[in-house]
């Protein structure tokens, strides 16, 4: 395991960390209140179940894995816009779950950053 870690690789492991974990949460509440479809909620646990996976390799600073959380979080992205079932995040009719949404995204976007600028460090 690294020793040093620069600026960049720790900002995208904070960032897939608190991705992972809020997804985590959006999972066992969509589950619970039964507000998506089975077949919606199983893409999303597969792309949650590849950022678990992509943790470790962060730590150990496997390169190809910010290229594949890149592409987890920008399908993560597009799917959350495209959400059957849920009225769009800026009509603000939920407003708590609308703002995770936003914190969501903002994490999202700075992973995607963080895991970019990791990836070209390591070359």
């Amino acid at each position: 395991m690294p020793k040093n870690y620069t600026v960049n690789q720790i900002g995208a492991i904070a960032c897939l960390l608190a991705g992972s974990l809020w997804a985590v949460v959006a999972i066992v509440t969509i589950f619970l209140t039964e507000s998506q479809a089975a077949s919606s909620l199983m893409v999303f646990a597969t792309l949650e179940i590849i950022d678990w996976i992509g943790i470790p390799l962060y730590v150990k600073r496997i390169r190809w894995s910010y290229i594949m959380i890149i592409i987890v979080w920008i399908i993560c992205l597009v799917g959350l816009v495209a959400l059957p079932g849920t009225p769009p995040w800026y009509t603000f009719s939920y407003p708590a779950f609308h703002f995770l949404i936003v914190i969501f995204y903002l994490v999202s976007l700075a992973g995607i950053y963080f895991s970019y600028k990791s990836y070209q460090e390591l070359k």
